[in-house]
Parts: structure tokens; C-alpha cells; sequence
């Protein structure tokens, strides 16, 4: 729309105002209503542990480190036992935003306030993404106490901005690029057992979603994805769509245009690589078209309806 991220992030007033002239060129365009909705950036849930928010003027918001030393793991691991999540970091605002629309959105496994960032990006956000890793080699018990708090404080997260927002009790989306670094040998001993409390805490029926998000590469965690019950899944665009059909047959995949396309290739091109995903995986169904990870900023509105309208010319 031409306008400034930084003031659409910040103002929220003008965020709705900003949303409203989309839906309506949504609607004219492609019969699309887009329906109301407080967007934070994807920084809420990861703003509770009290990191700095960096707004520059025309990308997206960022999360500073705060931990440099053992000794401030240490201290983050107490502080976070006891703190008021409901007031933690954006969440007060956010929910006095949600409260100003007068109204429910409709809710979505997809960047609603019940999804949640995995463990590997929240200790990307604690860290850095490389001194995150290092952590793990140099401090691995503390890491393994560091995580298990990221686990349950994400519990208790999810389930408190549920309350506040009277959202859905069951059913989660996680979001996660950092865990798609790691080798399997320290996805399995660091990270597995955090995902498998998040999803059974939050996602516990068999009918629940149980989404993840991970655009960073996935081929090598699809075995873990599978035993965690993985049913819908926004991948790399490397990884092959087919071999992530064959490893989680029952998942619903939102892929796989690659995002680089989407912004930097021409409408045609865009047309022929999301029908050669439908023709790929989506003739039996199982397939919502999007890009494989994020759409960037910067992706032309004429890719945007391409990618529509392969969806639309292969309706029937």
C-alpha cells in the first residue's frame, strides 16, 4: 500500500485503516473479504521475556538480545517463574487493540494470538541465532533448564491470551525457522522434548490442529514432525513437496511457491510454479497454495494475483 511499516506496526488506528483499504481492493479484486485483525509483527509471543523491540522505518520489527552470560540465563529463569503474562511484553497492548475492534476475527492456526514461536526461535530471540547454538555446545544443562522454562512458559502463554481473547481452548500453530538449524542428534535431545509438551498440552485431541511453521529446512526433522503428529505444515521452499507428502501423508501442506519467486519473478512465472505445485501435490486435496515460508516485503500485488489465480483456474 505504499506506506510506512514502522507507522502501520506503531499506530494502531491507522493499522485499521490500512487494513480496510486492502480489504476492499481484496474484495474487488479476487471476491476476498479480509477480516479484522491486530497484527503485532509476529513479535507477541516472543516480547514477553522483556527484549527490546526494534521498529526500523520500512522492514520488519525485530526482537534485541538480552543474554550474554550465564549468570543472566540464570536470572531469566527465576524472573520468568513468577511474572504476569498477561501484562508481559506486547500482550497488554495487544489486547486492548483486539478489545478496540468491537469484534472477533476469525480465528486461524496461521499468526493467530493462540500461535506460538517454537523453542529454537525464542532462544534465537534470547541469544542470537549463532550464539544460541553455541550455548547448546558450551552450556548444555543450563540450555536443557532454559528450554524446559521456554516450554512451559509457552504453555502458560498460549493458554492466558486464549482466556483474554476467549480463542479456541484446543489447537496450536508453532512457529519455529531456528529448530530447522539444528542436526537431528540436537533437535532430538534439546528441542524434542519441549515440542512434544507444547503440542500435547495445547493441541491434546485427535482432531486438534497441530501445525508447524518452519522455513528454514525441514527434510532432515520430518521423522520427529511425524512422531509429534504434525497434521499441517508451512515448509522450506527446498525441501521437496513431494517427499513431505510421502513423510506426512495426513498433513495439509501450505506451500510451496518459493518466496523469491513470488517477489522476484514475473506473473507468469509465479502462475506456472504454483500450478506445477497443485499438479505436484494438491490433485487429491491436502494442499493450501502459499509460499513455502513468508511472503516478502516487497512482493508485487500482480505476483500476489497470480498466485490467486492458478488457485482459481484449477478450482474445479
Amino acid at each position: 500500500m505504499g506506506v510506512s511499516y514502522r507507522r502501520y506496526i506503531q499506530d494502531p488506528a491507522f493499522q485499521q485503516e490500512v487494513r480496510s483499504a486492502c480489504a476492499e481492493r481484496l474484495k474487488q479484486d479476487l471476491e476476498f473479504y479480509l477480516k479484522p485483525k491486530v497484527d503485532t509483527a509476529s513479535l507477541l509471543h516472543g516480547s514477553i521475556y522483556g527484549n527490546p523491540v526494534l521498529y526500523p522505518e520500512d522492514s520488519t520489527p525485530t526482537l534485541l538480545p538480552i543474554l550474554h552470560t550465564v549468570d543472566e540465563v540464570k536470572a531469566l529463569i527465576h524472573r520468568m517463574e513468577g511474572i504476569d503474562l498477561s501484562q508481559a511484553g506486547l500482550v497488554g497492548e495487544f489486547i486492548r487493540r483486539y478489545r478496540s475492534l468491537g469484534k472477533p476475527y476469525r480465528w486461524r492456526i496461521l499468526h493467530d494470538p493462540t500461535a506460538v514461536h517454537g523453542p529454537g526461535t525464542i532462544l534465537g530471540f534470547l541469544f542470537g541465532i549463532s550464539e544460541f547454538l553455541l550455548f547448546l555446545y558450551d552450556e548444555p544443562d543450563l540450555s536443557l533448564a532454559l528450554i524446559d522454562l521456554v516450554a512451559r512458559i509457552t504453555v502458560r502463554y498460549s493458554k492466558v491470551v486464549r482466556t483474554l481473547t476467549q480463542a479456541p481452548e484446543t489447537g496450536v500453530g508453532v512457529f519455529d525457522d531456528v529448530a530447522g538449524l539444528l542436526s537431528p542428534e540436537l533437535f532430538e535431545r534439546f528441542l524434542l522434548p519441549a515440542y512434544r509438551y507444547i503440542y500435547s498440552e495445547l493441541a491434546p485431541h485427535p482432531q486438534d490442529d497441530r501445525f508447524l511453521h518452519n522455513d528454514a529446512a525441514v527434510a532432515h526433522l520430518l521423522p520427529y514432525f511425524r512422531e509429534l503428529g504434525v497434521n499441517g505444515i508451512n515448509p522450506d521452499p527446498d525441501t521437496p513437496p513431494a517427499l513431505i507428502r510421502r513423510e506426512l501423508p495426513q498433513a495439509i501442506l501450505y506451500g510451496a511457491v518459493p518466496p523469491l519467486l513470488l517477489r522476484n519473478g514475473s506473473p507468469e512465472e509465479v502462475f506456472r510454479a504454483a500450478k506445477q505445485c497443485i499438479e505436484e501435490v494438491g490433485k487429491d486435496g491436502g494442499l493450501v497454495l502459499t509460499t513455502a515460508g513468508s511472503i516478502n516485503m516487497g512482493t508485487p500485488y500482480e505476483n500476489l494475483l497470480a498466485l490467486c489465480y492458478a488457485a482459481y483456474m484449477d478450482r474445479g
